[in-house]
């Protein structure tokens, strides 16, 4: 995209640096691009009024409705408008224009960035293209790319345009992409390569015993490789964003659902839910989706727990015009290194563990994003060892917003 954009500048550099130009050398510039444009040795202008006004009937004889000085200004205004920083220099190095977006990256980093604009202008003076990559803090990733290139017409040199373009974002997305992708690889792969190495063990095998051991491993390797493709297309769904199915729900109906899934496992752990409800509280809502990111939650909850020492809290409440549901532990806690990085696909804390426990890797994604779809928060509290906190924020559908009859209500 950055090359598009400044191979369309470039064609309207000279124009803009016509109106750019300090006034003292503006008449110099016109009478160059007349030069230029006409093939021929032209007079020198005697001054400014003469220049400009000579330039607008040559370049324009015809007195067509849209003279040249029109589309200085339209290129100007086009430059000035781009998404992108857009720097002009002389051909003797000087900076002449920087469009909006420049200034406000130079307003934020101008001390980093000075030298490798330097550098760029320098460089493309002799007739070269160049691109450079700046880290501007490496805590958050802050990076940009740099493109110079240099304006000429067959011969003449005059100047240089440098594009600048912040790619912090374009480079998550792509880490993310390419962690999703060895990630999903991994995930599939294991389970497959275990039961072809078991189902190879088994054609050999005439011990009954052995062959039923092998036979429940193969199930559950089964079992785990559907599971993660269930939860990549139930993600699927929920990231498409689709409200088809929203309707005005209690939000009672999907967190005693969730916690009636959650059960079984919870009491073979020895692990006690409680749930502490609050007045009737209602969203607007797909009850699927809630239901699945609180049993998620749950789910979570039981696997990070310890056995027979373990409890899960619920609480219901109203909090200004939304509600919250908070699921708390007491089982071991996520590392503070790890809070930011628990809602993306596959991350585990302990992978070995969460192996062990049937996990995905997909569970906190999938919550994040039933959240994100119901214009809801969610946030984390926990210290390793002493157990986690998540908080879900919905938007409240009060009572006098409720037009529904009571019978079409899911209870």
């Amino acid at each position: 995209m950055i090359l598009f954009f400044i191979g369309a500048t470039c064609s309207g550099c000279l124009a803009l640096l016509l109106s750019q130009l300090k006034r003292k050398r503006i008449k110099e510039q016109i009478d160059g691009i007349r030069k230029v444009a006409l093939g021929e040795e032209v007079e020198i202008s005697s001054d400014l009024g003469h220049a400009i006004s000579s330039l607008q009937k040559e370049l324009n004889p015809s007195g067509q409705d849209r003279p040249v000085l029109v589309d200085i200004g339209w290129y100007g205004a086009s430059i000035d408008a781009l998404p992108i920083g857009i720097i002009f220099a002389d051909s003797t190095g000087d900076i002449v224009h920087k469009n909006p977006a420049a200034k406000k990256i130079f307003g934020s980093h101008k001390q980093q960035i000075d030298a490798t604009v330097t550098e760029l202008i320098e460089v493309s003076l002799t007739g070269v293209q160049l691109k450079r990559e700046l880290s501007l803090n490496e805590e958050t990733d802050q990076k940009l790319k740099f493109i110079s290139q240099p304006v000429e017409i067959e011969t003449q040199r005059y100047g240089v345009v440098i594009a600048i373009q912040d790619i912090s974002e374009q480079e998550r997305l792509d880490a993310t992409r390419r962690d999703f992708v060895a990630n999903i690889s991994h995930e599939l792969k294991t389970p497959i390569g275990a039961m072809v190495i078991l189902s190879e063990t088994l054609q050999a095998e005439e011990d009954k015993n052995l062959v039923l051991e092998l036979s429940e491993r193969i199930a559950q390797e089964a079992h785990r490789l559907a599971g993660t493709i269930d939860d990549l297309s139930q993600l699927s769904q929920i990231e498409h964003g689709s409200k088809q199915f929203f309707e005005i729900t209690p939000i009672t109906y999907p967190v005693h659902t969730a916690i009636a899934r959650a059960s079984s496992i919870a009491k073979q752990k020895g692990i006690d839910i409680n749930l502490k409800e609050d007045e009737d509280l209602y969203l607007l809502g797909d009850h699927i989706q809630i239901t699945s990111a609180i049993y998620n939650l749950l789910d979570n909850a039981i696997k990070y727990t310890e056995e027979g020492t373990g409890k899960i809290d619920i609480t219901l409440e109203a909090k200004e015009n939304n509600i919250e549901i908070i699921i708390s532990d007491n089982g071991i806690g996520i590392p503070e290194a790890s809070h930011n990085r628990v809602f993306e696909r596959f991350y585990r804390v302990d992978p070995s563990r969460s192996r062990d426990s049937g996990g995905t890797g997909l569970g906190l994604a999938i919550v994040r994003h039933v959240v994100l779809n119901h214009d809801g928060k969610i946030s984390l509290n926990s210290k390793e060892g002493q157990g986690t906190s998540f908080t879900i924020s919905l938007p409240q559908q009060k009572q006098d917003q409720i037009e529904t009859n009571p019978t079409e209500v899911k209870v």
